[in-house]
């Protein structure tokens, strides 16, 4: 059941991401980021193995409960880094918007 759900979830993930790279609504780097993903996703659904060696290792009951905290963890890790980008994004329209609101005032309010 986990091996399914894995692939459905790598094959529903790369379909939205190549759809997204289509429209070039998507960055070159956070695609990088999603085909590697989906990568890891499929070797873990293909070699199943891998979940229950490393579920042993940190101590989970389950392969699966393993698995989805892993997945958690590395979205929050994107979250995160999506976050900080955003913030800097945002500072740096603000900065543009007062150097355009002087400049226009520099100018006497025109255009």
């Amino acid at each position: 059941m986990l091996d399914a759900l894995l692939i459905f979830g790598a094959v529903a993930t790369l379909i939205f991401v190549g759809v997204n790279i289509r429209k070039s609504q998507i960055k070159t780097s956070d695609a990088v980021f999603w085909f590697v993903f989906v990568a890891c996703l499929l070797i873990l659904a293909l070699f199943p193995r891998i979940a229950f060696v490393l579920s042993d290792l940190f101590g989970f009951q389950s392969p699966s409960n393993f698995v989805f905290l892993a997945i958690v963890a590395i979205l929050l890790i994107k979250e995160f880094t999506a976050s900080v980008e955003i913030a800097k994004l945002k500072s740096k329209v603000t900065y543009l918007v007062q150097e355009i609101a002087l400049m226009e005032d520099e100018r006497g309010g025109r255009k």
